[in-house]
């Protein structure tokens, strides 16, 4: 009898154990599979907008009115194009096995290139490890459409961030030939597309992730090492694993997890939403040119029964990880926007009010329907609703641009959020059609205090006035801060200077005169 019971207490641990470490190699397995399919994705957007100004440049060149490809005046054209291309290293024309003259080279210097290693459809030429008179040693990808060609650096396209070592990445052609690439790739791995436009896989010693451009005869692919997958799930089982040890304490856990399960944070953001316990405060948004409220932002905000405030920081996270803000934007934001702007643009027509918008609202056809309808509903003026954004939520350009595009149709404007952040660049900006640029309070902190960050906001300032962007500075807390951004061409500003953000009823009576927000007003709801 002992030993039968010394048995079943070594199954009883061995069980969990063992259940334990299989969860862990599951989870690993995901994680590194969307991992590899992230890195692939990086891939092939570097990849397709890098085709994109190739594509651009070769119409401009075809639309030259010169007659000789390598004249004086096509030669200054394509030096034009490639300064302003991010992608480009140089634009020339190839003859044959030569590249006959170029932005770097003249008709008197032409270099022979030898033949095309690639000959994709719809007429392009592709030598996959040019070498250059004046890069020796440096190898590129020539890709022409006669007689034009792009010269791009080989390690452009797979030059992802964050890049672990053992990972391979590459770029291939849609039957299989390398274009760039960087470590172990099997070409036949494409074959596990079947036709979708994705897919991800353990094969061999690697995870793998194959990306198909739906606009390009191209493929991206990434690959991570199993040893990292490994290491991933024996990291994860040494969390779990001490758990299954001892069978009273895992029962006792279990149930501690099952009480805290319920009143796990979404379980508490469905109650509240039942309630009725979120509410929208307003920020005014002033000119700084004429020190007029114009405008506010609608913030939502979040008192438990008992009165404590949960952070917005902390609740709007956990709506986008658990698929519930779609319905806090609905539900909370624009009905009771809806509410409030309605009074507001009766009264004050010329005000706007900000709503801001998460990735998943961008994603969604039905915010524009929602949108469009709280344009009706209020009778809002062109430009009297804004929505804002933050960079992370237009990081696939293509994805929302139709969303975006529609918004604006209804004379919604389109604000990008905590600019500089996050996933910024020129190229990015100039993708999408945005109104404004909201400048990050943590770049106005560093004014005059000499940090490294403190010459970040010149950089964006002179940007945002090369786009023709107008600017809402965030977070201003002193006059000195407002001087420098008025004194710079910022129009707008908002923050603690100005005032704290108050309930719907504070904000009207201070439009209508009849409060002092000085010191500002309490969120209440």
């Amino acid at each position: 009898m002992r030993l039968l019971a010394v048995l079943g207490i070594l199954l009883a641990i061995a069980l969990p154990v063992a259940l334990s470490i299989f969860l862990a190699r599951h989870q690993s397995m995901d994680q590194e599979q969307q991992r590899a399919i992230g890195y692939a994705r990086e891939v092939l957007l570097r990849s397709e907008t890098t085709g994109d100004e190739m594509e651009a440049a070769f119409r401009t060149l075809a639309a030259s009115p010169s007659l000789d490809p390598c004249s004086d005046a096509n030669i200054d054209l394509m030096r034009k194009l490639d300064v302003s291309s991010p992608s480009i290293q140089a634009i020339g024309v190839v003859n044959g096995d030569t590249l006959q003259c170029s932005s770097l080279t003249s008709p008197a210097e032409p270099v022979f290139i030898g033949a095309p290693d690639v000959r994709q459809p719809a007429g392009l030429l592709v030598w996959t490890n040019a070498e250059l008179p004046f890069a020796r040693g440096v190898h590129f990808l020539v890709v022409a459409r006669k007689p034009y060609a792009a010269i791009i650096h080989k390690g452009l396209p797979i030059a992802v961030s964050n890049a672990g070592q053992g990972m391979s990445v590459a770029l291939l052609s849609e039957r299989g030939e390398i274009l760039t690439a960087r470590g172990y790739v099997d070409a036949a791995w494409l074959g596990r597309l079947d036709g979708s436009l994705q897919a991800s896989f353990r094969n061999g010693d690697y995870v793998v992730a194959v990306v198909k451009s739906p606009r390009y005869f191209v493929d991206a692919v990434a690959a991570l090492p199993v040893s990292e997958l490994n290491e991933r799930t024996w990291a994860i089982a040494r969390t779990v694993v001490p758990f299954g040890i001892a069978m009273g304490l895992l029962l006792a856990w279990a149930a501690v997890a099952l009480a805290r399960s319920q009143l796990a944070m979404p379980a508490v953001l469905k109650s509240a939403l039942r309630r009725k316990e979120l509410f929208m405060v307003y920020q005014p948004v002033v000119d700084l040119r004429t020190g007029r409220w114009v405008g506010a932002e609608a913030l939502i905000r979040w008192h438990r029964p008992k009165g404590e405030a949960v952070r917005p920081d902390v609740f709007i996270v956990a709506a986008e990880d658990s698929g519930l803000i779609r319905q806090v934007t609905k539900e909370v934001v624009l009905e009771q926007v809806r509410a409030d702007a309605a009074v507001l643009f009766r009264d004050f027509p010329n005000f706007h009010i900000a709503i801001n918008l998460a990735a998943d609202d961008l994603q969604s056809e039905a915010t524009i329907t929602m949108l469009r309808q709280l344009v009706d509903a209020t009778g809002a003026r062109s430009g009297s609703l804004m929505v804002e954004a933050t960079e992370r939520s237009f990081a696939e350009p293509r994805t929302v641009r139709g969303i975006v595009d529609a918004l604006r149709a209804a004379g919604i404007r389109i604000a990008i959020d905590d600019f500089g952040t996050g996933y910024s660049s020129l190229s990015f900006l100039e993708s999408l059609q945005f109104d404004l640029l909201k400048i990050d309070k943590s770049f106005v902190d560093t004014l005059d205090t000499g940090a490294p960050t403190s010459q970040v906001i010149h950089h964006i300032i002179e940007m945002a006035k090369a786009l023709k962007l107008e600017m809402i500075a965030e977070g201003v807390e002193t006059e000195a801060q407002a001087a420098f951004l008025r004194a710079r061409g910022v129009h707008y500003a908002q923050g603690w200077l100005f005032a704290r953000p108050m309930s719907f009823k504070h904000l009207l009576e201070a439009l209508h005169g009849e409060l002092d927000v000085t010191q500002g007003e309490p969120e209440t709801g």
